[in-house]
């Protein structure tokens, strides 16, 4: 009996000895815990650029024909030829890095009595989420990053761009709203507030839904009256921190992504600008040369690349504009114009066309007036600066809207592409996914 005591003793002291030698093993005092909100809410703000200058900007921009796909696999996707799996990227960098990010860091700032990051973490989910809306139409929102839903269901696409629309106007009246975007993070510059970002993207939403009058108002609010008003993406020669379409067309993929290949597949952008082109919109006020310089470096091997160099619009350091001024002076413009107030949209078109002089240093856009344009005419202008000015995403949206009314060149296609393909890791992981899409089925806000 004294030998059972003994031995249950016994292996109850080595049971505890082994306990305390493999305690807190897996235990790294180096590792984080937690992550700071600021760097979180960081985060959430340098992946705007992932948005706005990446693989969105470049996809769109082919499929508007601003740019064109020239080498390897850009060459088909410029056709329009593109599977699923083309868009898990940019679904990744909407969900995990855009609005589950943004969700963090809105709760853990509340969390903390930072009011002012919780707002503008609210208002770049309503980014986010407005943007997925757009390009993919129904999409998961109310049931994203919440460990209860594996499977988030697909909301209606007005349902989604009207929440994202709530959280933004929620921000715009909240703490910090009167700051610049320059304060509380290092990745945006501008002399803009965080208001008047959010009243800007407002304006870019009410827009690709057709409602002008709220478009004007929200554009209006924004208050880019100067140049240097709007919202950058802060780029360096460091690396790693450059302008992104320097980082693919100079040191990644060069060649894939130009204005055109000389004779053969100029981009409609191209053609517009240059002086030699059946499309070109030159005149007695309009002199497109220092822009297109500005934005091409020529023709190399028979293909017009990207400027990419030092004096270039997409140089190395070049800052990359989430909503800048040009595009918040032709929203003003065609809500305007469409709305029957043609002075105030030919005032708005002269001062994006006047960004361009104060940008090369040129006298090249004398101003136009209503001798010059009216009605369908002076709506096809605003458009077209539109088109030449503003790249990506917002274009694109554009191209869609107004069915192509300025006449870009769709390629091997009869009418634009009406929606980004719903990615491969939605069709093989989401049980609530919605059912295979073609580039031809139009979504509820754009038909």
């Amino acid at each position: 009996m004294k030998n059972v005591a003994y031995a249950a003793l016994l292996s109850a002291a080595l049971f505890t000895s082994c306990e305390s030698i493999v305690d807190d093993l897996n235990v790294n005092p180096n590792e984080f815990t937690e992550v700071p909100t600021q760097l979180v809410f960081n985060q959430v703000v340098l992946n705007t650029a992932a948005i706005a200058e990446a693989e969105p900007l470049r996809i769109a921009g082919m499929w508007a024909d601003q740019f064109a796909g020239t080498d390897r696999q850009y060459i088909t996707q410029d056709r329009f030829e593109v599977g699923s799996a083309t868009f898990d990227e940019v679904w990744g960098d909407l969900y995990q890095q855009g609005i589950s990010q943004a969700q963090i860091a809105r709760e853990q700032a509340t969390a903390e009595g930072q009011t002012a990051i919780a707002n503008y973490s609210q208002m770049l989910e309503g980014y986010y989420a407005a943007e997925a809306a757009l390009m993919f139409g129904d999409v998961p929102y109310t049931e994203v990053n919440k460990l209860e839903f594996a499977d988030p269901s697909y909301e209606p696409q007005e349902q989604v761009l009207a929440t994202a629309i709530s959280l933004i106007q929620g921000a715009i009246g909240g703490e910090g709203s009167d700051r610049s975007v320059s304060v509380a993070n290092e990745v945006l510059t501008g002399t803009s507030t965080w208001g008047e970002f959010g009243n800007a993207l407002l304006a870019r939403y009410y827009l690709a839904q057709s409602d002008y009058e709220n478009a004007l108002s929200a554009a209006t609010a924004a208050d880019f009256e100067d140049f240097s008003d709007g919202v950058d993406i802060i780029h360096t020669t460091t690396n790693f921190s450059e302008n992104l379409v320097y980082q693919f067309e100079a040191e990644q993929r060069a060649n894939y992504l130009s204005f055109g290949t000389a004779g053969t597949v100029e981009s409609t952008l191209y053609n517009f600008l240059s002086d030699t082109t059946a499309l070109s919109r030159g005149d007695d006020k309009t002199d497109d040369a220092a822009r297109l310089n500005l934005l091409s470096s020529g023709i190399d091997q028979g293909i017009y690349r990207i400027n990419v160099e030092s004096d270039g619009f997409f140089a190395a350091d070049a800052n990359f504009p989430v909503i800048g001024y040009p595009e918040v002076q032709l929203i003003i413009a065609e809500s305007a114009a469409r709305t029957g107030d043609s002075e105030a949209a030919l005032t708005a078109l002269n001062n994006a066309r006047n960004y361009w002089d104060n940008l090369t240093g040129t006298d090249s856009y004398e101003d136009l007036d209503d001798t010059d344009l009216s009605g369908d005419d002076l709506l096809r202008a605003i458009l077209v600066e539109k088109y030449v000015s503003v790249f990506g995403l917002p274009t694109f949206y554009d191209i869609i809207r107004t069915d192509n009314f300025i006449g870009a060149d769709m390629d091997t296609r009869n009418s634009p592409a009406e929606r980004f393909l719903y990615p491969s890791t939605e069709v093989s992981s989401n049980s609530n996914y919605p059912g295979d899409k073609s580039l031809d089925d139009p979504t509820p806000v754009f038909n």
